[in-house]
C-alpha cells in the first residue's frame, strides 16, 4: 500500500534528520565544510522530528497490523487456498519485516548516534604529562556526538598535538608542545567556525 510505504520511509528520513545534529556536523568537517550555526539550528528542531517520527512509526504499525476486511459473499471456512492468497501472506510478512527493521533504524538514529558519529572520530593524541596544557570550558554541545565535533575541530587548530573533550563536563583538555604557548586565539576562532564557545580554565585541572 502507498500510504504504508510513505509512512515507512518518512519514519527512515525524520529520524535520520532527528540525529543529523550529531552525525552532520563532523561529516562535514571530514570533507572540509564550515558548519557554523549548524549544530544549534538542527538541535532547535530535533524534538519536532522526533514527534514526526513516531508519528509516521504508528502510521505504519497500523497500516501494517490493521485488521483485513473480507470482501463480500466469501466464505468464512471454506476459503481455497489460491496462489494468490499465498501471496499475499508472503507479502504480509515481508511488509512486517521491513517495518521492524525501519523500526530497529529509527531507533538506532533517535538513541544512539554517538555509535554513528563515533565511526567518523578521529585519532585525536594522547595528552601527556610532558606536553604544555590548558582546559576549557565548551558551550554549544548538544549530545554525546558533540565530542567528535568539538574535538577535530580543535585538534586542527595550530601546535595542537592532543585533544580531550567530555559531553557531560562540557569540558575539553588540550595539550601542546612542551615550551610552546596555547594558541588560545586560534582555539576559540576554531570552536567559532562550527557554532561553538570556549573559555579557557585557570588554573589547569590535574
Amino acid at each position: 500500500m502507498r500510504a504504508e510505504r510513505i509512512a515507512k520511509v518518512g519514519t527512515v528520513v525524520s529520524a535520520i534528520m532527528a540525529s543529523s545534529c550529531c552525525w552532520l556536523p563532523p561529516l562535514l568537517i571530514v570533507f572540509g565544510v564550515s558548519s557554523a550555526g549548524m549544530v544549534a539550528t538542527l538541535e532547535a528542531y530535533r524534538p519536532l522530528l522526533m514527534v514526526v517520527t513516531f508519528g509516521f512509526l504508528g502510521t505504519a504499525f497500523y497500516f501494517t497490523y490493521r485488521p483485513k476486511g473480507k470482501k463480500a459473499g466469501q466464505d468464512d471456512c471454506c476459503e481455497p487456498e489460491t496462489t494468490s492468497g499465498r501471496r499475499r501472506f508472503n507479502m504480509m510478512t515481508m511488509n512486517k519485516i521491513m517495518l521492524w527493521a525501519v523500526t530497529a533504524m529509527a531507533v538506532v538514529f533517535l538513541f544512539f548516534p554517538q555509535f554513528v558519529t563515533r565511526l567518523l572520530a578521529p585519532d585525536n593524541g594522547t595528552i601527556t604529562p610532558d606536553m604544555n596544557r590548558v582546559a576549557l570550558t565548551v558551550e554549544g554541545m548538544t549530545c554525546p556526538g558533540c565530542e567528535v565535533t568539538a574535538a577535530k575541530t580543535l585538534r586542527s587548530a595550530p601546535g595542537v598535538l592532543a585533544v580531550e573533550v567530555d559531553y557531560p563536563s562540557g569540558e575539553a583538555a588540550i595539550g601542546v608542545e612542551a615550551g610552546r604557548p596555547i594558541p588560545k586565539e586560534e582555539i576559540r576562532a576554531a570552536l567559532k567556525s562550527i557554532g561553538y564557545r570556549g573559555e579557557f580554565v585557570e588554573p589547569v585541572p590535574k
